[in-house]
């Protein structure tokens, strides 16, 4: 027969090749798999609302997954009996176990929420909810990663800009100019420089072993959330199977240098004295809903490590399927899981900050998830002249709430390309998207944190917010404004350089250090304490030696009397201007600095 002259078996025999996958809800909807959330009632013996006792064993259980630090940042905005709580508890055992008989494929636990994230058929589900300890199951919908626009190499710097500071200590080469539009520079000069604070990322990986501007960096843990190992780098066979995607850990990268990378005469970060933890959570091999769940970990993790920043370049949006996508409405900080996980870090006192995504400007609000997110501070990308960029996403929530918090240079930001792409360890490139205004922003956040560690979450927002250039007149383009890293570090009061500058010469020691205040400083309070014998605490008046402003900020110096007996030298600092009385380090003199003699380094006791 022929099939020209017979359309309909034409018809059947087209049919016959159209793979059955294509339209697998019209065939079987109830076998699909889908994401859900299956959240318990409890803990086993532990119950919501209860109070972990110090000395108890849910408390002794609870606190062995939580650093010190953790212990200490907690502290500065829960309640005493709150710091360790029911939330830290692991996630009990045999509810899991019982969950996986079901025949589910486990995607991520969650002691904050109490909860397990798995892939399974809606099938499955009625035995699911069968399970005694099963409270409830949320499906969860689709979010996509919103990548960075565009990435070009080019060979012209940034235009200038009309905040110059002369004075440099550092060479920053073509990152000059993301520094100094947000104020940067000067604060560096004085020796803030995010020295103490510790800063986590996620995104999709970090080759910072194989490149100049990172491998001094000092990262204090990294994971494979996708892989579940220690190394965030990209990897094949036989060291991972299956290999991750090309480029699997260049946006990482990147974002690291953009925020804490050193290079002389190529690239500096605000923050490039801060220590690390890295999470990789973004796969880039497709783009499923499970990352979110990888962030939530990812998060729970980093915060029990005592990170007092998570900067985060992974922007969602809603996803193009049907059934599984997320609508505006859903952009009210409540609905997302990563929303949710980002405001729980920040009421644990992170300072969590994320790029605001880079929808466009768009009639229907274009911001994504976890910028919506309340205590989630958003950061929208501007270009060399402080306009808005194209691409930036805008708000507000959609419960109303203005977004971005605030904006830094997110165009032609200069960063580093991971050897993963070029087998080398001193590329770099220019790169464009919020993708890079964050890392920037992130970065301030850390210099005020490491200048004014008693300040909360909250605080440093409210410093950010405060001192921007819309600050009169938040708007959902700008929201507060252009940051100014040096006024928000001073908006709580004076600050003094992370740690002091110390030279020995023929037996003589030198101590100078920078002290900053809008304020007047009274020049003639600044004082040395310090001693030889590991005992007795001597008075030392530092005299100012440069003089910056007119409120007397400037670098105050000082040769001491006598010669150091012994290696080590212990020291700390008082400094006063028109409104306060300032101690260095905060908790002095219970706390103070020790110079090692030997090596010369300096460490907090």
């Amino acid at each position: 027969m022929d099939i020209k002259k017979s359309p309909l078996l034409f018809l059947v025999i087209i049919l016959l090749f159209i793979p059955v996958h294509i339209y697998p809800q019209a065939l079987s909807p109830n076998k699909i798999p889908y994401r859900y959330w299956i959240y318990f009632k409890d803990k086993g013996q532990y119950k919501p609302g209860d109070i972990l006792k110090p000395g108890s064993e849910g408390y002794e259980i609870a606190s062995s997954l939580l650093s010190e630090k953790t212990l200490w940042r907690r502290a500065k905005v829960l309640p005493k009996d709150e710091v360790v709580n029911y939330n830290d508890l692991p996630v009990n055992a045999e509810y899991i176990s019982e969950v996986k008989k079901i025949g589910v494929k486990l995607n991520a636990v969650s002691r904050w929420f109490n909860a397990v994230s798995v892939t399974t058929t809606k099938d499955t589900l009625d035995m699911i909810k069968k399970l005694p300890f099963v409270y409830k199951i949320e499906g969860v919908e689709y979010l996509e990663y919103a990548k960075t626009k565009y990435r070009k190499v080019l060979n012209k710097p940034l235009k200038d800009t009309n905040r110059y500071w002369g004075k440099l200590r550092y060479n920053y080469g073509p990152s000059y100019w993301q520094n100094e539009q947000i104020n940067v520079p000067i604060l560096h000069y004085c020796g803030i420089t995010g020295w103490g604070t510790t800063v986590g990322m996620a995104d999709n990986g970090f080759n910072w072993r194989h490149h100049q501007a990172l491998r001094t960096r000092k990262v204090l843990g990294e994971y494979d959330w996708i892989f579940k190992d220690d190394s965030t780098q990209f990897q094949s066979p036989p060291n991972q199977f299956p290999a991750d995607q090309y480029d699997q850990d260049g946006h990482g990268t990147s974002t690291m240098s953009t925020l804490g990378g050193f290079y002389n005469g190529q690239l500096i970060g605000p923050a490039f004295d801060a220590s690390f933890y890295l999470s990789k959570t973004e796969d880039d091999r497709s783009e499923t809903p499970v990352e979110e769940d990888y962030w939530l970990e990812a998060a729970e993790w980093m915060e029990a490590q005592g990170v007092d920043v998570i900067s985060c370049s992974l922007i969602y949006k809603p996803y193009d399927l049907p059934n599984n996508s997320y609508e505006y409405k859903d952009m009210d900080g409540k609905t997302t899981v990563i929303a949710r996980a980002a405001d729980y870090a920040a009421h644990l006192g992170v300072v969590v900050v994320n790029s605001m995504g880079n929808e466009r400007q768009t009639k229907i609000p274009s911001i994504v998830s976890p910028p919506d997110g309340d205590s989630v501070i958003a950061v929208g990308a501007v270009d060399s002249t402080g306009e808005i960029a194209y691409f930036s996403s805008n708000g507000p929530t959609y419960d109303g709430r203005i977004k971005p918090d605030v904006v830094a240079l997110g165009e032609y930001d200069y960063c580093a390309v991971t050897y993963s792409d070029v087998q080398n360890d001193s590329t770099y490139t220019y790169a464009s998207g919020t993708s890079f205004s964050c890392p920037l922003t992130a970065g301030v956040c850390s210099l005020i944190l490491s200048a004014h560690p008693e300040l909360t979450a909250m605080q440093v927002r409210e410093a950010l917010r405060m001192t921007a250039s819309n600050k009169d007149n938040p708007d959902n383009v700008y929201g507060w404004g252009l940051v100014n890293a040096y006024d928000a570090v001073l908006y709580w009061g004076m600050a003094v350089s992370n740690k002091p500058e110390i030279s020995i010469r023929d037996n003589e020691v030198s101590v100078s250090i920078y002290v900053l205040s809008k304020n007047v400083i009274d020049k003639n309070n600044v004082k040395l304490y310090y001693s030889f014998d590991g005992n007795n605490f001597r008075e030392a008046n530092l005299e100012q030696t440069e003089n910056i402003n007119e409120t007397n900020t400037g670098k105050y110096s000082v040769t001491l009397p006598d010669s150091p007996e012994s290696n080590l030298i212990k020291m700390y600092f008082s400094a006063s201007d028109t409104k306060k009385n300032l101690l260095w380090p905060y908790k002095a003199p219970e706390e103070f600095f020790i110079y090692h003699k030997d090596s010369g380094e300096i460490e907090i006791y």
